[in-house]
């Protein structure tokens, strides 16, 4: 049977980290006391030290943090405006496509350029059968 993982609240944490801190007792009687690993103990005063500066300015922390969140703003805006163009464009090219003949069609799949876009991909977009582009008509020849 496997064991839950035991989760703490930063609270009691906190608590911990502030008595290993006054130093009165030794960070193992402070483990045996409340049943944890020295090892979690040295991990938790560690992340407290090195976030302690958060506590004292907090300001600077949500400044820095409206500064990203503005700028991921403007990057995601920049991303939907160019999505919403070439959308635009890829539904006006498919509606001047469904115009086209067949033959037409065929010449404009370009297999040599594979690596950019395979010729499935080429066909879907044409609504196109890839059938058609391999398929070479038998002349019966009697």
């Amino acid at each position: 049977m496997s064991r839950k993982r035991t989760v703490y609240t930063a609270e009691y944490k906190t608590r911990l980290v502030l008595e290993i801190l006054k130093e009165e007792k030794t960070l193992a009687e402070i483990a045996s006391v409340n049943k944890i690993t020295p090892l979690n103990l040295q991990n938790w005063k560690k992340i407290f030290l090195a976030n302690a500066e958060l506590a004292m300015e907090p300001s600077k922390a949500i400044k820095e943090y409206k500064e990203a969140n503005t700028k991921l703003q403007i990057e995601v805006g920049e991303y939907a405006k160019k999505v919403g163009q070439l959308t635009i464009e890829k539904d006006w090219l498919v509606e001047k496509l469904k115009d086209l003949d067949l033959s037409k069609k065929l010449e404009m799949v370009d297999e040599s350029k594979s690596k950019v876009m395979s010729v499935v991909k080429q066909c879907e977009l044409l609504h196109l059968s890839r059938s058609n582009i391999y398929y070479a008509p038998v002349v019966n020849e009697t």
